[in-house]
């Protein structure tokens, strides 16, 4: 069953395994809905560094294998 929706802080898995997060944006955004493009924050190997950023649509979670991971990031709650 496809997400209706996504919020800012929460935790992603690549196809691949790499981790990351749905970034804070200068919008002001806290919650995204289909077709809105949020930023995707992908980190490196030691988990804490940003290797990688793009800016994605639940529809793009979706076709390229994206899962949510558990829960949202600290500083998100």
């Amino acid at each position: 069953m496809p997400r209706t929706s996504i919020r800012v802080g929460q935790r992603l898995i690549n196809w691949d395994g790499c981790q990351g997060y749905v970034a804070l944006n200068s919008r002001g955004t806290r919650v995204f809905g289909p077709g809105e493009p949020f930023l995707v924050e992908w980190l490196g190997l030691d988990g804490h560094t940003v290797e990688d950023a793009a800016y994605l649509t639940l529809e793009d979670l979706e076709r390229e294998g994206i899962t949510c991971g558990r829960g949202v990031m600290p500083w998100a709650r």
